[in-house]
């Protein structure tokens, strides 16, 4: 499409007599006319959905104020729902406090039998680990004692075989 711009520095050659090229000033003005076309179409269109925007603000205006008393009446409701939700946010959160004492309490209660059963087992696992200590020390002794009791066998055996020959 030709700007304005473009239309004002539209030069056309001259011919050998002196007057304008006929074939680009008809090519020039086929182009003008169809931007022109266009232009024109788009101003009538845009006329009408001008009157089509203005129906519909008037239509809009008439309805104002009956928007404006739903308005009202739904701040109205929604103030009325928005105190019945606080009043139940309250109670919910004074039966989710109650309940975390609860739960609270339960876990207090259940952390002390644990403990309390952790130190029976740790004292229970400390006099069995003390008797087993003990009972390897005295396997102990008992095995050095059966070695040297060996031994001497075996010493004597050994002194009555050079004793004899």
């Amino acid at each position: 499409m030709l700007t304005p711009l473009e239309i004002s520095k539209k030069v056309f050659r001259t011919s050998m007599a002196g007057g304008y090229n006929k074939k680009e000033v008809d090519d020039f003005l086929y182009q003008l006319r169809q931007d022109y076309e266009t232009l024109y179409r788009n101003v009538i269109d845009l006329k009408e959905e001008n009157n089509r925007f203005k129906s519909e603000i008037d239509r809009y205006t008439s309805t104002s104020d009956q928007l404006q008393k739903a308005l009202t009446v739904a701040q109205k409701t929604a103030d009325e729902i928005k105190i019945s939700a606080e009043r139940q946010a309250d109670l919910s959160i004074m039966q989710a406090n109650i309940k975390s004492q609860q739960i609270l309490q339960h876990t207090e209660t259940k952390l002390k039998s644990l403990n309390q059963m952790y130190r029976q087992f740790s004292s229970e696992f400390s006099s069995y680990l003390e008797t087993f200590q003990k009972l390897l020390i005295k396997l102990d002794q008992d095995s050095q004692k059966v070695e040297r009791e060996i031994f001497s066998q075996q010493e004597n055996e050994s002194g009555h075989i050079s004793e004899s020959e």
